[in-house]
């Protein structure tokens, strides 16, 4: 879901309604905080010791106080050692759900300080739990202002529904607003100064806004009024901070924001700090943690000010690095096809040529730099026509470099195409259509054992769904042509997936469509129609009934009809199903080159498939496929397969049976518990433990919802 933000820059009428309002308070004219333009705050060199010194007063703090951590962000200072994942486990201990939307917003900004993506802590994305957050109705104009802030450093592309988005959390902020133009806590009818400042700091990203020009004058001369004769608010350091992180984020001086004849503000904030580099809560208090951090802020930003870099809370979202998949389609066949990560589509393209050792020229003086040639096949290589082109399918729509104005990227889960072709018609989508027994027609997996059609899309560069007639469908060893619908039939199969490849070669010239290879589902029957249906765990049934419904996994017996859950699962009949999960189709000819796994087994070209994914490896010697494969085992082949990550500590996951794994054994297990794929039982993982059908079901299940999605 893609957020529309307003900008930054300030409106002309807003910046004179502005200066004139300060006129008017202190006789003062503020200089614009546009880029290019001066300011008058002058960050000294003492202000950078007083920074400087309660920096690190803060990092000997323990615990280190979340709410400084966008502060170390903004000065390039290094967190404590092993911060991300502390704050990762906040976030895994709860699975996203905080009491108050204060502990959320506080601990999200902290994560993408530290940098972290809050829309992927192992498979939790923060944003649906953010805005879906009661507390934003009940916890005051504060909570509110923190979440909208929050909102702005996330980009969600979750599937979940949210009951609210930014430009409401926008509008809810000015109808907050009091008559005297202040801000309340929760439950309280009288503005509040604190409550004021982060609304302001809120707003000032969306300064430019029409909307916001009256609502934050009205504020600034409500502040004005409150403020005390020694410069400060509410007699305290934690509010009078939040007021000139406040005045800094609007491009206002805090220097010169004074009753006439009194302190400043910034003047009143210095007096607070302490000889050893904190600061007092109050006038001749002690050292007070909370008093220090905000104080730290608050010179961030107003440093930020006086060097025009920006505001305290912007640009904090960390992009989820992520991965897309990559296919190399020449005139005539594969050249290759993998993984790379996100980022700029042509050169992560260029990076995969390099890795897999296929030459290319690129073209990089035109506007628009594109490959020339790959493999030898340079572009106009059939009369003068043809030439290498990329594509990327981002979930719902191919787009195009060519026609493109700038360049293309991937984001997680996209698909890049780099193809030769003359046209642009590209496959863009399958769609299967079976008759139940009653006649009735359906759309989706289709049952076993029963005839079925098969539509296949192009999209020719401006339209997309269009019939893809006069290809050639091959789907286990037979190949049909598609007619003028783009249809073509099939006899019933066995429950499994099964690769569909989808051509259209001609001789002596560019491919009619671009060759691509999917994966088509043939259902299992329902889970009640197994004679021992019910021996599946409680658990277990509906992980099982969906493993089913998929054609992951199918019936033991030769009738189909037994199901076997709590049979024991071999290594080679574990990997079988983990690569029919992936949607990677072995080939029975190739070698794994594992001395106990001999051509021609059924197993054998599936094993060489795992160890080209890198699911298996050759250094363990043997690889023992008809041996029970343990939950180790399993969590090792899992991690590696839907390439896992870590995010929270090591010592978060504590199993009573674990310590003595290998390293590489405690990490998959650490990520697939992270994940909730598989999460022990009464604090023991069961490493030893020989996996059994139902579980694997289970994790099928749970891992299917992790890895990249194809296009069909």
């Amino acid at each position: 879901m893609v957020r529309k933000r307003l900008g930054h820059i300030l409106t002309k009428s807003t910046l004179v309604a502005l200066c004139l309002l300060l006129v008017l308070l202190n006789g003062t004219v503020m200089a614009e905080p546009a880029a290019g333009k001066k300011t008058t705050a002058v960050f000294t060199a003492d202000m950078q010791r007083a920074l400087e010194g309660v920096q690190g007063i803060l990092l000997s703090r323990q615990p280190f106080p979340d709410e400084a951590a966008p502060g170390f962000a903004k000065n390039g200072a290094s967190l404590p050692k092993g911060y991300l994942e502390q704050t990762a486990d906040k976030i895994l201990a709860q699975r996203g759900k905080f009491a108050k939307v204060t502990d959320l917003t506080r601990t999200a900004l902290a994560y993408s300080a530290a940098g972290g993506s809050i829309n992927n802590i192992a498979g939790i994305d923060l944003y649906p739990f953010l805005m879906n957050h009661s507390g934003i109705d009940t916890e005051g104009a504060a909570a509110v202002a923190a979440a909208y802030v929050t909102s702005n450093n996330s980009y969600s592309e979750s599937l979940e529904r949210t009951n609210r988005y930014p430009d409401m959390l926008f509008n809810q902020l000015l109808k907050m607003q009091l008559a005297d133009g202040s801000w309340s806590l929760a439950g309280q009818a009288q503005g509040d100064p604190s409550a004021t400042a982060w609304v302001l700091t809120a707003l000032a990203p969306q300064l430019g806004s029409e909307q916001t020009a009256e609502p934050v004058q009205s504020a600034l001369l409500w502040l004005k009024g409150k403020q005390q004769p020694d410069g400060g608010f509410d007699g305290k350091t934690t509010t009078t901070a939040q007021v000139v992180v406040a005045l800094s984020s609007l491009g206002m001086d805090a220097a010169d924001f004074a009753a006439e004849g009194g302190t400043s503000v910034l003047d009143h904030l210095l007096s607070r700090k302490l000889p050893d580099g904190g600061f007092a809560q109050t006038a001749g208090g002690g050292a007070d943690i909370q008093a220090a951090a905000q104080a730290y802020l608050a010179l961030t930003s107003y440093k930020l000010l006086s060097k025009q870099a920006g505001l305290l809370y912007s640009g904090l979202h960390q992009a989820d690095k992520g991965q897309a998949a990559i296919y190399i389609e020449g005139p005539g066949s594969t050249l290759a096809a993998g993984y790379v990560p996100s980022g700029d589509a042509l050169k992560a393209a260029t990076a995969f040529l390099q890795n897999k050792g296929l030459s290319y020229k690129l073209n990089t003086d035109s506007a628009r730099p594109a490959f020339t040639a790959i493999e030898g096949i340079q572009n106009g290589r059939y009369n003068g026509k043809g030439e290498w082109r990329l594509a990327v399918f981002n979930g719902s729509s191919w787009l195009y470099a060519h026609k493109s104005m700038g360049r293309l990227t991937l984001g997680d889960r996209d698909q890049l195409l780099v193809y030769y072709a003359d046209h642009m018609e590209l496959v863009d989508g399958i769609q299967s259509e079976w008759k139940l027994k009653n006649g009735q027609k359906m759309n989706g997996f289709p049952a076993a054992n029963t005839p079925f059609d098969l539509y296949i899309k192009k999209a020719d560069g401006e339209l997309g769904g269009l019939p893809a007639w006069g290809v050639t469908v091959a789907l286990q060893g037979i190949s049909k042509t598609a007619d003028s619908a783009g249809k073509v039939s099939f006899t019933g199969m066995k429950p499994g997936v099964y690769p569909v490849e989808i051509t259209k070669y001609r001789k002596d010239a560019a491919p009619g469509i671009v060759k691509r290879t999917v994966a088509l589902h043939i259902a299992a029957p329902e889970l009640d129609t197994f004679t021992d249906a019910k021996q599946v765990a409680v658990w277990a049934r509906s992980d099982m009934a969906a493993a089913l419904s998929n054609g992951y996994i199918q019936g033991v017996s030769a009738s189909g009809n037994v199901l076997a859950p709590k049979q024991k699962l071999t290594r080679a009949e574990f990997l079988t199903l983990l690569l029919r999960l992936l949607r990677e189709f072995p080939e029975d000819k190739a070698v794994s080159g594992f001395p106990d796994v001999k051509p021609g087994k059924w197993y054998s070209g599936t094993v060489a498939k795992a160890v080209e994914l890198g699911i298996v490896s050759r250094s363990s010697g043997k690889f023992e496929p008809d041996r029970g494969i343990t939950r180790e085992e399993a969590a090792v082949m899992v991690a590696k397969a839907a390439r896992l990550s870590t995010y929270g500590s090591a010592g978060r996951v504590k199993f009573g049976d674990t310590s003595t794994l290998p390293q590489d054994s405690r990490q998959a297990i650490q990520a697939v518990n992270e994940h909730e794929i598989m999460t022990g039982d009464g604090g023991r993982f069961l490493p030893k433990q020989v996996l059994v059908r139902e579980q694997a079901a289970a994790i099928l299940v749970r891992v299917q919802k992790l890895i990249p999605e194809v296009l069909y």
